[in-house]
């Protein structure tokens, strides 16, 4: 899976490349071939700031994954990228979000 960055959104926060390794991992087979398209599909979208200092990035009607770094600014910890569908935490839009945001 590639972490290409052109277009990345510039409002996202970086990742930690092995929070972004363990997303992919958990995602099953089929999900997995379709993440380069849900990257690039999420890379041309900004994600929302909010006052607490988390970034939510709409992945559809049902899907909202909500991005909280730490106090470095990077999301460091699986637990800091969450996703309100019904497959999270193994879901595409979790692992999209984190590759369409720039590597820490």
């Amino acid at each position: 899976m590639s972490r290409s960055r052109p277009g990345t959104a510039p409002s996202l926060p970086p990742v930690a490349p092995e929070v972004f390794a363990a997303a992919v991992e958990g995602l099953s087979t089929r999900l997995r071939r379709r993440l380069d398209a849900a990257v690039e599909s999420l890379a041309a979208t900004s994600a929302d700031a909010a006052e607490d200092g988390t970034y939510g990035i709409r992945c559809g009607e049902d899907a909202l994954v909500t991005l909280a770094p730490g106090p470095s600014g990077t999301i460091t910890s699986p637990d800091q990228a969450r996703c309100t569908c019904l497959l999270s935490p193994r879901c595409l839009h979790r692992a999209a979000a984190l590759g369409a945001a720039p590597v820490a």
